[in-house]
Parts: C-alpha cells; structure tokens; sequence
C-alpha cells in the first residue's frame, strides 16, 4: 500500500508542534529543508494498516512569498505536492487563522481543518457549528486539543479516508472576476500549466504580485501576452478602487471569512466597545428587525430619487431632441427621407434617450451599494428568505444584478455550485425588472400617475420580487427538490467609495444602453417605422375627402388652420391602420382587447421582445407624436380607451411577460436546456397576461 504523504500547515503558535508529536510519538526526525536553514520535521504513524508520513510545514501566516519559511512551505506544497494537507488553527483567533485556509482553497489542493484548542474556545464562550463549518468548507472540520490527545483518533480516521477537494471559493468583485477570466482563456493555450498547476490560483498570484507566479510562467509560450494582459487589468483596478490590487484580494478573502464566522460562529459574550467599524455597522444592518426593512426603504428611495432628479435633466434632453426635430424639418424638403428621420430615427431614438438620466442615477445607486460593501450584507440578510426557497443568500446577488440587467444576473448564477440552484435562479431573473424597461414605467407613470409615479415604480418591481419567489417556490417544490448547496457569502469591509470608481462603474453600464441604442434599437426603431410607412395611403375614406372640400371653402385662417390639423391627424390615423403594422395589430388585436389596451400596445410588446426599450420608441411612432412630449401621447392613449388601470397593467405586462431575445440567449446558454428556455418563454407570457388581466378586469369593476 502506497505511503501518505501529508503535511501540517497552519500559523506560528497554533499548536502544531504538538499536533506533530501527538501524531508520530517518538517516530521522527530533525533537519534542515535543502538550501535553507530552516529545521525540517518529519514523522510517521501507522492507522488502520497504512504507512502515513508527516511534514511539519514551518509556521506561516500566508502562502505569500515574503519570508524563508513561506517560500518553503509554499514551494513544498506546488512541487512536492502532498497527499493531503492538515491546516491547524487556532479556534480563539479565527480571523487570523483562516486566512490561510483561504490561500489553500484557491490553491485546490485536498485538506482538513484542524481546529485546536477547542477547550478555550468553549471557555471563551465561543460556539462552533462545525458540521455547518464543514459543509460551507466543503472539507472535514476536527475539533481537537493536541496537548492532551482530545480529537486525535477523529483526525486520523479522516486521513486515511477518501477526502476530496474543497469546492468553497472566494468571489472577487465583478471587476477582478473579469481580469481573472481574460487571464484564464489565455493561460489555457499553455496545456503544460495547467497540468502543473491551479490555473485561477496561479492567476490570483500574478495579480497580486508574486515573484514565484511569475517564474512558473517565464518559459511559456504564452509569457508576454498575461504580461501584457496583466498590467491593464491592474491598473485599470487600481483606477476603480484606488487601491493595490493585492489589498482589494485580500479585503475579499477576510470578507469571505467573515462571512463564515457570521454563518457559522455564535460569540456569546460580546464586548460592543471593542469592535471595529464594519463588526459596529454590522450588528445594525444585519439585525433582523432592522435589515430587511432598511433594504426595502433603499429601494424605494432609489426609485423616487431616480423619477424626481431624472426628470429634472430629462426635460433638458427633450428639448434638445425638440430642437433637433424642428432643424432637420426646416432643412430637408418633404419626402420619406424627412419622415424617416423625424418620425423614425429622432422619433424612436429620441423618446429613449430621454430616459437616460433616470438610468445613469439607477447605475450609480447599485454601484454605490456594491462598492460600500452593502450589497454583500443585502445578500446576507436574504439568506432566510432564499433558504427558505430552497435557494442560497447568494442567489440574491444574481437577482439584485437583474435589476441593472438580466443578461449579467443569469451568468452570475454561475457562482452557485448547485445545479438546480443555478436553473432555478437563471429562471427567475427576468422577473427582476431591468433598467431596459425603466424608460417604459417612467413613460407610463409619467403620463398616468405623475404625482405618485416613484411608488408606482416602486410597487412594479416589488411585483417582480414577489412572483420570482412564487415562481422560485414552485419549481423547487415540483422540479428541483435537492437541497441547496451551501455557500459563504464573503462580507467586506465597509469603504467609502471612490467618485472615480463609482464614474466608471456606472458608465460601463450606461455606455451598454446607449450602444444598443447606436444599433438594435435604432434598427428596430427604423423597421417599425417602415412597417407603420408603407405601404403609402393613397386612397382616403369619404370623411376625410368631405372635411378637405370644407376646409378649401373656410375664408376664416384660424378656422382653416384648425380644421386642416384635425384632417392631418386623422391621415395619420388611417395611414397606420392601413400600414403593414396596422394589419399586424388589427390581427392581434383580440388578443390584448381583455388587457384594456389597443393594437398599438400590442405590436410595441411584441417589437419589445428585441429590446425593451424599443417599446417606448414603437409607441410614439404608433400613435404618431414625433417629437411631442409625453402630454401629446397621453391625450392620444386616452381618446383610444387607455385607462390609468390599464396602463398599470400594461406596465405590469412589460415587467413579466417575454424577456428580450439577449436574455433568452443567456438563459438558454446557462441552463444548457432548451426545455427551460422555452418553459422560461411561456411561462412568463402566461403569468403576464394572467396578472394584466385581472389588474384590468378587478379595477374596472371597482373604479368605472
């Protein structure tokens, strides 16, 4: 039988000297590591039949090589690599001890957490889930006393027993997520490394800093292009964080312990006044009396700052879009090209960009949140509720993500490491209502429920929130009944956030809106106004023939003036219903009739399936308002039946129904089924409509 090779890693003064002794008895020896003068202990014990041999590590508080003893236990366990690792901490100090354990996560090698002096802990009043602990870890958790043998016997079963690498890891902020993954695709031309070593450790080395990474890579094929890589993705972090790169890393990883000693630590004698800032912070925020209501009144204070101050700017916006209308009318001769432009590009375009305001606040307010580190506690204090679920807290950071856009919250699920907990969270993110469809509510509200329009908003995607947990509830119960995965959600440092770094994070965002603006948008725009253009009306009704006779005999200018407005719009009227889209909505017409809206809604979803925003650009070419304010549209919604019920309906339609072709992409992409992606399609179209339905059907019978 093959001997076991494993080695004692942990800080100085842990205990793991006398761990060694309890260990191997008088079975060791004493030397020197090769080229070092730092003293080598090696022993060895039989159990159960098998040979084991011991290395006891020299004591370090990091895999970082600084020091002699780092250098040698690091380098001993990339080159030698040992069967299994036993990390001993010190139970009384486990933010310091588990430090190291992170370090050994990433590096994916097999270990044990050893955790000694275990009579302290309890004299401490310090109180250990350690069955909880070892599912988190994904690792066998040992409460041992080494001075007196306690656990020993424990330990030695486990290592002699099949053990298997900890799943648990550390996630990075988005930003250096990023830098990992254009890292990762390029280290992974080089077959040779990756069979050498963890690639993402070896990456999390490069980045902060370390000699010994580099060395690794020095003869690669693929040297120069991480090199290069590298130093962007660095500097462009310490732009955002205005911080070293290896601090934001190592804030992260305490984080994550954090996280882990909230999960799984209960501290019963607690002396407030000697707590720092974050622990301070925390014991308000994560209260749960007080967590759940201050995230709700977060969110409510978003949407009406985002209405109020948003608007503010748009009504410069509009203007300028006005201006620019009116130029291009005065310059160009009447013609499709004219109309085109007004009518479909400044039009379409226009009444989306108006919105832009109220979309770069939203942005801000969710990159202030997750830069301050609250985000982190957000997720923490959804833990019960997404449990409750079948879910993890951590899901909550997918979903949260929806709300700036769906596509980047669905391929956040990839942080779940549960299967069915990643189906079920990709399946329930289009419900969390993205800022694509911000432009529609702010229309709609600003039309029909100016005064009250933020607590609509509001109440819109409060609506989002609650049928994602029927919907999460169902498929759990029904489809996906395996319990969770559990996972440690990390819990940073609260920092004051950079107005450099809150800029740039929330113009990555933006510039995604108005990129789709600049193409799918402006194309869609640009074909719906195609379709509501042709094929030209040349034949008018017998109405409109009369008024013209009139309006030729009418001596009075102001009359004549009046009456020839009224003609042109009844034109356009007809122009549009007997347009390719008007035949289009007049076919699906009976359709949207019980949702208490007309074809014109109708065919704006339906062109919304692109993108959302299309919606608001479809609806003003439909009705025919150019470049009118949303007054013009309102009166022109009324006169075709619109009530303020409907409307709020029809926003809870947009919210629900369909998501966008981008967003079915990525769900069929994540969930690697096309039966869910389809179950995805049709189930939000049933529930939309159902929703719509009775919002319409119930106010109707209540309020008219």
């Amino acid at each position: 039988m093959k001997k076991l090779n494993v080695a004692l890693l942990g800080n100085p003064n842990c205990g793991k000297t006398t761990l060694f002794n309890a260990l191997t008895g008088g079975k060791q020896h004493v030397g020197n590591w090769a080229g070092v003068t730092v003293e080598k202990k090696e022993g060895e014990f039989e159990y159960n039949g098998q040979q084991i041999n011991i290395i006891d590590l020299p004591g370090i508080y990091s895999l970082s090589t600084k020091t002699i003893e780092e250098k040698v236990s690091r380098n001993y366990l990339i080159e030698e690599k040992p069967d299994l690792v036993i990390n001993i901490i010190d139970g009384t100090n486990l933010e310091k001890s588990l430090y190291l354990t992170t370090q050994l996560m990433e590096l994916g090698i097999k270990f044990i957490l050893a955790i000694n002096m275990y009579d302290e802990v309890k004299s401490k009043g310090i109180k250990i889930d350690i069955k909880k602990l070892s599912k988190f870890l994904n690792v066998p958790v040992i409460p041992i006393i080494a001075r007196n043998e306690t656990g020993i016997d424990l330990l030695k079963s486990n290592i002699t027993s099949e053990s298997t690498l900890s799943k648990a890891k550390v996630g990075y902020d988005e930003d250096i997520e990023n830098a990992i993954e254009s890292l990762l695709k390029i280290i992974k031309k080089d077959k040779k490394i990756e069979e050498k070593i963890n690639i993402r450790w070896l990456i999390i080395e490069l980045l902060e800093g370390d000699p010994k990474a580099f060395e690794m890579l020095k003869n690669s094929i693929v040297y120069d292009e991480v090199k290069n890589t590298l130093d962007d993705k660095i500097e462009y972090v310490k732009k955002i964080y205005n911080e070293e790169i290896k601090i934001v890393i190592m804030e992260k990883r305490f984080g994550f312990i954090l996280g882990l000693i909230k999960e799984c630590v209960i501290i019963r004698k607690m002396d407030f006044s000697k707590l720092d800032i974050t622990e301070k912070i925390d014991n308000i925020i994560l209260n749960k009396w007080v967590g759940l209501p201050l995230f709700l009144f977060i969110l409510w204070g978003t949407f009406n700052l985002t209405f109020v101050f948003g608007n503010f700017f748009s009504s410069y916006i509009n203007d300028g879009i006005v201006l620019l209308g009116n130029f291009v009318s005065n310059v160009l001769p009447n013609g499709i090209l004219k109309d085109m432009l007004i009518d479909g590009a400044i039009g379409g375009m226009g009444g989306i960009l108006v919105f832009l305001p109220q979309i770069l606040i939203l942005f801000l307010v969710i990159a202030l949140l997750e830069d301050s580190g609250y985000m982190a506690r957000v997720a923490f204090i959804m833990d019960k509720l997404m449990h409750y679920l079948g879910l993890h807290g951590k899901s909550f950071i997918s979903l949260f993500m929806g709300f700036g856009c769906n596509v980047p919250g669905i391929m956040a699920a990839r942080i779940l490491e549960n299967e069915d907990d990643r189906i079920v969270t990709a399946l329930v993110n289009p419900f969390m209502s993205c800022s694509a469809r911000l432009p529609i509510y702010i229309l709609v509200t600003g039309m029909f429920f100016k005064k009250n329009a933020g607590n609509v908003i509001f109440s819109i995607y409060l609506i989002g929130i609650i049928v994602a947990i029927f919907t999460a509830k169902m498929l759990k119960k029904f489809f996906f009944k395996g319990l969770s995965v559990p996972f440690v959600m990390e819990l940073p440092p609260y920092r004051a956030p950079t107005l450099k770094s809150l800029m740039i994070h929330m113009w990555d965002r933006a510039s995604m809106f108005l990129k789709k603006m600049g193409g799918v948008i402006l194309i869609g725009a640009l074909i719906v106004w195609a379709l509501g253009y042709f094929p030209i009306n040349k034949n008018y009704s017998n109405n409109i023939v009369k008024l013209e006779t009139q309006a030729s005999k009418i001596t009075d200018i102001q009359k004549k003036n009046d009456l020839s407005m009224k003609i042109e719009d009844m034109k356009k009227v007809e122009d549009m219903e007997n347009s390719y889209m008007g035949k289009i909505g007049k076919t699906i017409e009976p359709v949207f009739k019980p949702l208490g809206i007309t074809w014109r809604e109708g065919v704006a979803l339906i062109a919304g399936i692109t993108a959302k925003e299309i919606f608001v650009s479809t609806i003003s070419v439909l009705y025919g308002v150019g470049d009118e304010n949303a007054t013009g549209l309102k009166r022109k919604m009324l006169k075709d039946g619109i009530t303020p019920i409907a409307a709020y309906g029809l926003m809870v339609f947009v919210l629900l129904y369909i998501p966008c072709v981008a967003t079915i992409a990525a769900i069929r992409r994540e969930t690697n089924s096309l039966k869910w992606t389809i179950f995805s399609v049709i189930y939000g179209i049933s529930i939309a409509y159902a929703l719509s339905f009775l919002i319409n059907t119930i106010g109707k019978s209540i309020f008219y």
